[in-house]
Parts: C-alpha cells; sequence; structure tokens
C-alpha cells in the first residue's frame, strides 16, 4: 500500500478552475427512462404481518427506504391471486390481489405512498396462460358456450399420444390431455398454467380489459409483460426441428427444439403494436405517461422488433438480457458457456444490442432477475460494485433486481433441502436435480438487519412455527442494509453514488464510445453536446495498470469525479490521493486492481 501510495503522489496534480461551457438544452426524458426499475419479488421483501412472506404490507412499510437510495419505479412481480404455483404466475383472477400478499386497499395505499414520493409503480402482466383453476379454463374444459375456445385446444382423441413433439419451457410435453373434455391442451410452461388462445378475439379483448384496470382505474403506471414470445403458435401444429446435437436423445427438454412454431411469432408482434395503442389512448385520457416493458429471450435483432415492428411502435423497451450471460462456467439448465466479466467479453455483451439497438428505441441494462443466478454469484463477489458501473452508466433505463444494491448472492445449494424447495421448476426435476433447476437460491429473503435471526425480514424472530417461506442467507450478519447504509464506501453507498452520477445529461442520454479495452483494462465515454463528458475506466484485472488515453481525443488534463477500489479500505486510501474534483493528468492514469475511476472534462 505504501508503494501505491508513493505512485499515486507522484501523478496527482494540483487542482485548477474548471473552464466553463455553453449548455446545451437538456433532453426531455419520460420518467421510464430516466432513471432506475427496481424489481421488487414481493414474497421475498418484506413481510409485514409475521406469516413468513413478504406482502405489500411490507412494501409500504419500505417505502422510505427505496426513495433513499434513489430509484424511479418499482416493478412488482405477481401479485395476483394464484393456484400457488411457479411463483404467482399462475394466475387464477387477473383483477385482484393475492389474499397471501394483502387486498386490494392495501395495493391502493401502495400506489398512494409510492406516487407520494414520487416512486412509480409497474406491475408484472401474465398474458400468456392462466392458471387451470381460473374460472376462464374451467369453463373451457367443460365446454361452456363462452369460454370453449379461450384456451388452445387439439382434437386428437389419442389420449397416450401428444399431437406433437412440443416440449414444455420446464421439460415434458407441452401437452396435458383432459379426460373431461377429451382433447388436448397446450401448456408451453407448467400443465397447470394452460395457454389462452388469442386468435380468439374475445380472449384479446379480456386482456385488453384487464390493461385498462390497472393502468386506469388503479393508476398503475406501466406493465411488465411476462413471457411475450410464447404467445401465439402455428395453427398447423407440426413437430418443431431437433437441434442435431440433441436427435439422439429420448426425452428431449425445451433447449433440444429450434422454437420456429412456438415462438416470436408474427401475429404476436401486431397485437403488441394494438397494445402500444391502447396504452398511449389510457395515457391521454389520464394525462400521466403509461409504459410497457417486454420480457423476451432470444436473439439480440429478434428482441429488438418487440421495439419497432414494421416501423410501428411496439414496447417501450424490450428487456435486455445481455448480461444474464456473464457467468464464470457453464450455464447447466441451458448448457452454454458463460461469457467471464472480462473486458473483452463484456464488450462481446454490449456490441450486438449498441449496433442493432433502432434510433427510436430506448436501451436498458440488467445483471439478473427472479429466474437468473444472481451476479455475485455468477461472477464474482469481488466485481460487484464494477457490474453496477456497467449497469447504471453504459446508456438507458437501468433495472435493478432487488438487493443487488447490497451485494446479495444465491442462497448457498447445500442450504436448501427439497422439501424445502418452492420453485417447480426445481421440485418437479426430483430431489437429485432440484438444485439445478431451482430458482429459489435467487429469490431469498432481502437481507435488512441483524435486529433478529431473519435478517429484518419479518418483524419478529424464526421460531415457535414461524418462518420465512425461504431460508435466509446466513451471511446477512455482515451484509445488510442496515450495516451498509452506515459504512463509507460500501456497496449500498456506491450504487447510490451511481444513481446519482446516472443524472448526469452526458449519463443519461449523451453517447457512447469505446475508449480503451484489452484484456485487462475496460473504459468507454460518454458525451452528451454542450455538457461535461465523462470517460469511465475500470481494471478487471489483479494488477495496477497505468492507462494513457491520449491516443483517444482526450484532454490532457480531467476532473476527478468519482473514485473507489476492491474494499472499502482500499477506496478510502485512494481518495487521499484521488480526492473528488481533483483534476488530473490523462496521460498517466494508475489503476489499482479492480479500481473504477471516472473523469470529466
Amino acid at each position: 500500500m505504501n508503494r501505491l501510495i508513493f505512485l499515486l503522489g507522484l501523478i496527482a496534480s494540483v487542482s485548477i478552475a474548471c473552464k466553463t461551457k455553453s449548455k446545451a438544452e437538456i433532453k426531455n426524458l419520460k420518467w421510464w427512462q430516466k432513471g432506475v426499475i427496481y424489481q421488487l419479488y414481493p414474497r421475498s421483501f418484506k413481510d409485514s404481518n409475521g406469516d413468513g412472506y413478504g406482502d405489500l404490507g411490507g412494501v409500504i412499510e419500505k417505502m422510505d427506504y427505496l426513495k433513499s437510495i434513489g430509484i424511479t419505479a418499482i416493478w412488482l412481480n405477481p401479485i395476483y391471486p394464484s393456484g400457488g404455483l411457479d411463483g404467482g404466475y399462475d394466475i387464477t383472477s387477473f383483477v385482484d390481489i393475492d389474499p397471501l400478499l394483502g387486498d386490494m386497499a392495501t395495493f391502493d395505499k401502495l400506489i398512494e405512498e409510492a406516487h407520494k414520493r414520487g416512486i412509480y409503480v409497474i406491475m408484472d402482466f401474465i398474458p400468456n396462460h392462466t392458471s387451470d383453476k381460473h374460472e376462464w379454463f374451467m369453463g373451457s374444459k367443460n365446454n361452456s358456450e363462452k369460454y370453449k375456445d379461450y384456451y388452445v385446444w387439439h382434437p386428437s382423441k389419442d389420449h397416450t399420444k401428444p399431437p406433437n413433439n412440443w416440449v414444455s419451457f420446464f421439460g415434458g410435453s407441452a401437452w396435458t390431455f383432459d379426460e373431461n373434455r377429451g382433447q388436448w391442451y397446450l401448456h408451453q410452461f407448467l400443465p397447470e398454467q394452460p395457454d389462452l388462445n388469442y386468435r380468439n378475439e374475445a380472449v384479446q379483448q379480456e386482456i385488453a380489459n384487464t390493461m385498462r384496470f390497472w393502468l386506469k382505474e388503479k393508476k398503475v403506471d406501466g406493465l411488465r409483460i411476462d413471457a411475450l414470445g410464447f404467445l401465439y403458435e402455428d395453427e398447423d401444429f407440426q413437430d418443431e426441428p431437433i437441434f442435431p446435437a440433441s436427435s439422439h436423445l429420448k426425452n428431449l427438454n425445451y433447449p433440444d427444439l429450434d422454437h420456429i412454431h412456438t415462438f416470436s411469432k408474427s401475429e404476436t408482434f401486431q397485437i403488441l403494436v394494438e397494445w402500444r395503442k391502447l396504452i398511449e389512448e389510457i395515457a391521454t385520457d389520464e394525462k400521466s405517461e403509461k409504459m410497457m416493458v417486454v420480457e423476451v429471450y432470444d436473439e439480440v435483432k429478434t428482441t429488438l422488433k418487440y421495439c419497432l415492428y414494421k416501423n410501428q411502435p411496439a414496447a417501450q423497451f424490450p428487456f435486455n438480457f445481455q448480461f444474464v450471460q456473464l457467468r464464470n462456467g457453464t450455464d447447466l439448465i441451458k448448457n452454454q458457456v458463460g461469457i467471464p466479466f472480462e473486458p473483452k467479453g463484456i464488450k462481446q455483451l454490449i456490441d450486438p444490442w449498441i449496433e442493432n439497438l433502432p434510433d427510436s428505441c430506448w436501451s436498458n441494462w440488467q445483471l439478473g432477475n427472479h429466474d437468473n443466478t444472481r451476479v455475485g454469484s455468477r461472477i464474482g463477489k469481488q466485481f460487484i460494485d464494477l457490474a453496477n458501473v456497467l449497469n447504471m452508466l453504459l446508456g438507458g433505463t437501468t433495472i435493478t433486481y432487488y438487493g443487488e444494491e447490497i451485494g446479495m448472492v444465491d442462497l448457498p445449494k447445500d442450504k436448501l433441502s427439497f422439501e424445502e424447495c418452492q420453485d417447480e421448476a426445481g421440485k418437479k426435476r426430483g430431489p437429485e436435480l432440484f438444485q439445478i433447476y431451482s430458482r429459489d437460491y435467487e429469490r431469498t429473503p432481502m437481507q435488512w438487519s441483524t435486529v433478529n435471526n431473519n435478517a429484518g425480514f419479518m418483524n419478529v424472530d424464526t421460531g415457535n412455527g414461524r418462518k420465512p417461506w425461504l431460508p435466509v442467507n446466513e451471511n446477512y450478519v455482515d451484509l445488510n442494509v442496515q450495516k451498509q447504509i452506515v459504512q463509507d464506501f460500501s456497496h449500498l453507498n456506491i450504487y447510490k453514488d451511481l444513481i446519482k452520477l446516472k443524472q448526469e445529461p452526458s449519463f443519461s442520454w449523451g453517447e457512447f464510445k469505446y475508449l480503451l479495452v484489452n484484456d485487462e483494462i475496460f473504459s468507454f465515454e460518454r458525451n452528451a453536446p454542450g455538457f461535461k463528458k465523462y470517460a469511465v475506466l475500470m481494471n478487471l484485472s489483479t494488477r495496477t495498470i497505468n492507462v494513457n488515453l491520449s491516443d483517444f481525443g482526450i484532454p490532457d488534463e480531467a476532473k476527478i469525479t468519482y473514485v473507489f477500489g476492491s474494499n472499502p479500505q482500499e477506496t478510502h486510501e485512494l481518495r487521499k490521493f484521488y480526492s473528488i474534483g481533483q483534476r488530473i493528468s490523462t496521460k498517466r492514469i494508475l489503476l489499482t486492481n479492480l479500481n473504477c475511476i471516472i473523469i470529466s472534462y
């Protein structure tokens, strides 16, 4: 450390007055373009009544925390009544609240409290399927006149052999035979999640009315459309091609097929265009900005069609899942080798997105979500702050999964028994494979404090028959909100600083340009004409490196805007010599290992 201090002292330069620039007019951005959407898994966020499940009352209880960290909006994972499978994505009513999470009066209070603090609310919306306990499906399988064509049925009477080789996302055939109706129904997820039939205009109208209910009557600000790519299937029900590498397999899983007949069909894009028109109509009526974001896992070029389809506006943006591919090792579910958190790997993921993003589409970035291993577990805890730099400052909207702001990681595999597993994706695989497929590990309770033995998730201690619905990660003793709020240079405080920096015009809407990218350094520039430019430099290696930016059109001198190191102590030492506001030479910038320096000019 003494050698580092000496080197820093040699290259630090004396502060001088910053030159002023004429200011351009600030770009007028919508609320969903300005900052951070915070994904909140209600069952795991905060339990307000001691039953072990997070609920809407818990979200209200923590609304001041959400305001304090600087987020723009919250996105609520499903809060509808459900059959109790797939984390609430098996809906039994589109226009009510799951009693486990609260009631409509509590939801109305949540909207009021969020809006009072300037926080927007986005709801999960699941249009592809319902629960098999939904009123519509109960009527459909009984051939009721109103509901008989609400779902995708195949007339085959052979109850021993599915109509084709289509495979469910969770494994096994995508078809289940219903003895009562004597036909097969389609379910691209669980058998308890039958697919709706969007070739029936009555279904389209039901869904449109549901959108109006939440966006107009309940004052919700936006909808996150779940599993949109599955909405339509080919009507002739042909087999899907099997990838050559899987042709020898007897039991096929979802990744083994090329889903040309069941995913991202042209009709799906067209109905999305109609939904966008509906949302714009509601926004005009309500005199407020409404938005729609969609979940689609596909090739980048296809994904971006969900934003602009045949020159027609569709979603405000599709989620950008490029960084979900960051991983040390192999994704065992998808059988894909991960992209390591290294400069060239990061660039490999950024390039396809920015190269294919239409001018009329807004960008976004996210590191993880409720369906994927937490970023700290995928790439290493030491990279959490650097990953948040990318997520915040590359440009566009940032999506944060709850707990990423404090560096939460997955529950260790050996801390969840098969009997405790809640996720059907894991349970249906059995005791030997559930650890690979279960998503419970990234859905564990938020780690608030050490006030009790469940990290403050409940307002009472675990015991006497009360416990959280999923085990709390035992690292909560050292990793929690309460501790990080008061700790200098904690994950949480760096996260909050990055949100503030994100509001600068160049980071908010300026142009993006790579600077030095090699095996160890990843750096880029953000530039909004007429405003301060910024260069972001990150050292992802294990050694100290000097960086010279003179070949990239950067001025010889620049101002230190932000600095952090590999840990709080290192950051404390770095800031003794790289103080905020200090001017330095850009020809020799010393970056320690896992160090980030942001300069302005």
